[in-house]
């Protein structure tokens, strides 16, 4: 037999020293990854999210699932699973039922939505991130894989507690979410108005849970008019009103 030429073996050694470095693979069969991660011991981290539209989605792989340290935790302690909503993407009819049945399961209302099983299909929550890069992402694993034990701590020494101060989270919430919630397009069919709020897309009574910088601020869209949408923030009784840019 031959030697591979020199090129030929420098080629297959980048080759595996890229797949070692790049993202952990992701799987879009639930069941199998169940099963795996039955045999192995891992826990299956379950991505709802639409790839190839929704910023957040595709800011969560730049900053957290493309990075070797969330690779290597991966690898180690958990099965991956990414259920898809693309735009331009093509799925299989048989793919869209089937994605949209989990996201019925699980309550999906916003993408992206990270959910954590273990291994016999027990929910263990949601992973909640905002920003910080793999550690602070595994680090909200963790708190779901490992959190603290309920071992009974020493009492401390009696004191007397201080005046509580009043607090107006409402108002304080609907200055921020006024300012970064952004109704970027109203959709129209035969039947109803949707209306594009950040990545979630809702009718008239329809609500979601979108991140708005480092919270996660749930919204409900009383009405979606032609050119603006009614909203609810935070269950307030005081209605926001939504409206598209001028030129959209």
């Amino acid at each position: 037999m031959k030697p591979f030429p020199l090129f030929t073996t420098t080629a297959l050694l980048l080759l595996a020293a890229i797949s070692s470095n790049g993202s952990a693979g992701w799987s879009t069969d639930l069941t199998k990854a169940q099963a795996q991660a039955r045999a192995e011991g891992k826990a299956v981290l379950v991505n709802f999210t639409g790839s190839d539209w929704c910023g957040w989605c595709m800011k969560l792989r730049k900053d957290v699932f493309l990075k070797p340290a969330f690779t290597n935790y991966a690898q180690t302690n958990l099965v991956l699973v990414e259920v898809d909503f693309p735009k331009r993407k093509p799925l299989t009819p048989t793919a869209q039922k089937a994605n949209q049945k989990l996201a019925q399961q699980y309550q999906v209302q916003g993408f992206p939505t990270l959910v954590l099983i273990d291994s016999t299909g027990n929910r263990l929550g949601n992973v909640n991130y905002a920003n910080g890069g793999p550690k602070s992402f595994i680090t909200e694993v963790e708190k779901l894989l490992r959190p603290p034990s309920d071992i009974p701590q020493p009492k401390p020494a009696v004191r007397k507690p201080a005046a509580p101060k009043r607090v107006q989270p409402s108002t304080a919430a609907s200055q921020t979410n006024r300012a970064d919630l952004v109704l970027s397009k109203i959709v129209s069919s035969k039947k109803k108005r949707q209306a594009v709020i950040n990545d979630a897309v809702l009718s008239a009574g329809q609500s979601a849970t979108i991140k708005v910088g480092n919270e996660r601020v749930k919204i409900l869209v009383v009405e979606v008019r032609e050119r603006s949408a009614i909203v609810s923030i935070q269950g307030q009784r005081e209605k926001r009103e939504l409206r598209l840019a001028t030129g959209i």
